[in-house]
């Protein structure tokens, strides 16, 4: 079970790094399917609350597994 917060914490890292690195090499963010590209308004906050809650999640998981062991 605990697959499911390493890939929620990757999936919340890419979603939030990836628009800042599209931005940053001259693309046009609005073409792509981000979540944080859908609200504009919430940039760059939007990206760092997701890179942030996929690197707890990966602490977490980690932390998890060990306790377990």
């Amino acid at each position: 079970m605990l697959w499911v917060l390493d890939v929620a914490g990757v999936v919340c890292l890419l979603q939030g790094i990836s628009p800042l690195a599209q931005k940053a090499a001259g693309q046009d963010p609005d073409q792509s399917f981000f979540i944080v590209n859908q609200l504009s308004q919430y940039q760059p906050l939007g990206s760092i609350a997701l890179i942030a809650l996929g690197i707890l999640l990966l602490v977490l998981s980690q932390g998890i597994r060990k306790a377990r062991k």
